[in-house]
């Protein structure tokens, strides 16, 4: 686990250690990509078959952890947004799963990402989840924008707040070569992009520098337009490149997805 994120860690796995999972968590602030991490680590701490000593992580070899790292556990849901929501057929179907018997683990459990991108429907229908809790289930709501949130959903969460480790990314001059050769590929046409997508895929090691920077580099826009500063992207097609950035960067840390083809995707958003 990252240094960066060890408190927050520390009280994760005591609360394991302890017995004391709550039923409902809000990870919120920081950088999707961290929250997703830690909570999909944790969903495996406290279903896994041999955790480690004190319960410090997951073994990750067990067949649950393997199942979770896969989202092909039938007792964990990982949600997405679709079309720049999350829908109240997404939480019913949700609460359908939820209702089942815990096939193989501890816990039924949920992750569901950008969770601000709830709309009102399908908040009022979770909110049924949290208020009539079924068995041995939780739930991690993970957003940078708690306030979108229902109020009366935030006060049936254990709150966990976390800082963007990205720090000064697109200050250093490696930082600004990325940042000069994103708005180089950005100009080329689908064929140069494609080309620049393998080149990244078949160095590994800098692609989660290279995605991090981007990502930093977005927010800064999204940033500079709300001052009143001139961008050649609109919000909303910024909001859409963090998207496919934090999703690519997630894909790839965290399944066996192809590099090359998760960053062709990527290249058809910029």
């Amino acid at each position: 686990m990252p240094a960066e994120f060890k408190k927050q860690w520390q009280l994760l796995q005591k609360t394991a250690e302890l017995g004391k999972v709550a039923h409902a968590y809000l990870f919120y602030g920081g950088n999707e990509i961290e929250r997703r991490k830690i909570a999909l680590e944790f969903i495996k701490l406290i279903n896994c078959k041999s955790p480690a000593k004190n319960h410090a992580a997951g073994c990750g070899v067990c067949r649950s952890c393997l199942e979770i790292e896969k989202n092909t556990s039938p007792d964990f849901f990982s949600m997405e947004p679709q079309d720049g929501e999350i829908k109240i057929s997404q939480i019913r179907e949700l609460q359908s799963r939820m209702l089942l018997c815990s096939y193989s683990s501890p816990y039924k459990s949920a992750i569901i990402n950008q969770a601000h991108l709830l709309n009102w429907e399908a908040q009022s229908a979770f909110l049924k989840l949290l208020e009539e809790p079924k068995g041995q289930t939780i739930f991690i709501l993970s957003t940078e924008y708690p306030e979108r949130l229902l109020p009366t959903i935030i006060s049936r969460t254990e709150r966990l707040r976390f800082y963007s480790v990205l720090g000064n990314l697109t200050k250093d001059k490696n930082s600004e070569k990325i940042i000069s050769e994103l708005l180089e590929i950005s100009k080329k046409n689908l064929f140069e992009r494609f080309a620049f997508a393998k080149k990244l895929a078949d160095n590994p090691i800098d692609i989660n520098k290279v995605l991090f920077v981007w990502l930093n580099y977005f927010r800064e826009q999204i940033l500079a337009i709300i001052n009143g500063q001139a961008s050649s992207y609109s919000i909303a097609k910024i909001k859409s490149i963090l998207n496919s950035i934090e999703t690519t960067s997630f894909l790839l840390s965290t399944t066996n997805v192809s590099p090359r083809l998760a960053l062709e995707i990527l290249m058809l958003e910029l």
